[in-house]
């Protein structure tokens, strides 16, 4: 028998919870629904009759709704032509076709230019949206091009027949940029002008990506004197994604030229920042030298705590906060920069620095290729050989930790110095990435970043050891 759907009533109550006069013929009768019923009765057939006619309105009703509207159907555009057809939106600068706005909303939504702060998004809590930044291209024509400009930028660095030169439509879009720009620079106040501030983020990105480095140091100078007249420190310090951006790019252009950080903080405290994670850490962990510089073992340890609170938030799904991120990846990239201003810079721990530094390299996304490093892995290379002879003496995790990183941040694993360096290390058995990746965790590793390159590069090296063999 087939039993009728559940009608809920509610039933009125006086204040010690006895029902209102004549609801209790209402409850009962709600709670015999269905019951006390003879087979075959004329009440039984009746209802029976009413069932179907009732439940093909009901199906008919849902049917009716959720039958798309014919007249809206053949005015939407087909899926493939929708990012297109955002059309609808008026932006900033003339000339933005279908062909251009193509590229340009990819750009804003894969985070070229405002979103893609960094690898570790995956288990860092960004703020990603920013609605200022999306204002901007419907307000502001410079700043517009200057997006524009490196969208089509991407897609040839991208192209496989790409010849090393930025194409006409990357040309075009510089050209109008830089003009725009150069009209903007006239105002006394420009300093207070956040498109312009943006437009030679995106300029000093742009150059970086296709290696002018005298063009990205040129708009970097710049950029550090418009944050120095809105405060320079304290004024990011409101501004956390802006600091990340600088920050990483600031690390880039020293690793890969040699010149001194323009964002560098001068008031550097020395002390640990980052208490143990865990009461009783592994036993496992590496332990620094007592050899080594107080403030290094300090930054080391900050480094190593830092990642075992990444693994472990990542494990448990817990995202980090962005903020805080931020503040300690400030400090450890300032004071690695700083050590290496003393007078006394012993080859190993000169190494140990350099590599923490490359590490930090990851922390960034750079769109199409790898930057050339050539400035740090020149130092890297004459660190290890003049501290060939204690690498011997060192913990195998070390090694292979210095090694590995080098080889896939900065360097390349097919050098012929890499190579020799990672021979050199005797793995026994043991010649597998997960004993390789048990020896990395001991030391500083973010598995939500360095698996998948760290992995690759392990294979490449050991394919190049096969083969020579």
């Amino acid at each position: 028998m087939t039993t009728p759907t559940t009608v809920f009533e509610f039933v009125m109550a006086d204040p010690v919870k006895n029902p209102k006069p004549g609801k209790s013929l209402q409850i009962r009768r709600h709670c015999m629904q269905g019951r006390n019923t003879r087979e075959g009765s004329r009440r039984m057939q009746q209802g029976q009759r009413k069932r179907p006619i009732k439940d093909e309105e009901n199906a008919l009703g849902v049917q009716r709704a959720l039958r798309p509207n014919k007249s809206l159907v053949s005015e939407m555009p087909p899926p493939e032509s929708l990012i297109c057809d955002l059309a609808l939106l008026r932006f900033a600068g003339p000339g933005i076709d279908s062909k251009a706005r193509a590229p340009l909303f990819k750009a804003f939504a894969y985070s070229f230019a405002n979103q893609a702060l960094s690898p570790l998004d995956r288990c860092v809590e960004f703020d990603c949206l920013d609605s200022d930044s999306f204002e901007l291209f419907l307000s502001d024509n410079a700043f517009l091009h200057s997006v524009m400009c490196a969208s089509f930028a991407i897609n040839d660095i991208l192209n496989s027949q790409w010849n090393g030169k930025p194409g006409p439509q990357t040309l075009f879009h510089l050209r109008n940029a830089l003009s725009l720009l150069q009209e903007k620079l006239r105002d006394r106040n420009v300093h207070q002008d956040e498109s312009v501030l943006q437009v030679v983020l995106n300029l000093a990105l742009l150059s970086g990506a296709f290696g002018e480095w005298p063009a990205a140091g040129t708009h970097f100078k710049g950029l550090h004197k418009l944050v120095q007249m809105r405060g320079h420190l304290e004024f990011l310090k409101g501004r956390p994604k802006l600091h990340f951006k600088l920050d990483r790019i600031d690390l880039a252009r020293t690793l890969t030229t040699g010149r001194r950080p323009l964002f560098l903080d001068p008031a550097v405290s020395w002390a640990p920042i980052i208490p143990a994670p865990y009461s009783t850490l592994p036993v496992e962990l590496y332990q620094p030298s007592p050899n080594w510089h107080p403030r290094l073992v300090n930054i080391f340890r900050d480094f190593q705590y830092l990642c075992v609170e990444i693994n472990s938030d990542a494990m448990r799904h817990l995202p980090h906060n962005a903020t805080y991120l931020q503040s300690v990846l400030t400090s450890l990239q300032s004071r690695l920069l700083h050590l290496g201003d003393l007078p006394v810079d012993p080859p190993m721990e000169k190494l140990v620095r350099l590599t923490m530094l490359c590490l930090l390299t990851t922390t960034s996304k750079t769109a199409g290729r790898k930057l050339p490093y050539d400035w740090v892995i020149k130092q890297v290379r004459d660190a290890y050989t003049k501290a060939a002879r204690q690498l011997l003496q060192e913990d195998i995790c070390l090694r292979v930790w210095l090694v590995m990183t080098v080889a896939f941040t900065v360097a390349n694993p097919q050098k012929e110095w890499v190579r020799e360096e990672w021979e050199k290390i005797d793995l026994g058995l043991d010649r597998n990435w997960a004993s390789v990746k048990n020896h990395l965790m001991h030391v500083t590793w973010i598995e939500s970043i360095h698996d998948r390159p760290g992995e690759l590069v392990f294979k490449q090296l050991e394919e190049s050891s096969f083969l020579k063999n």
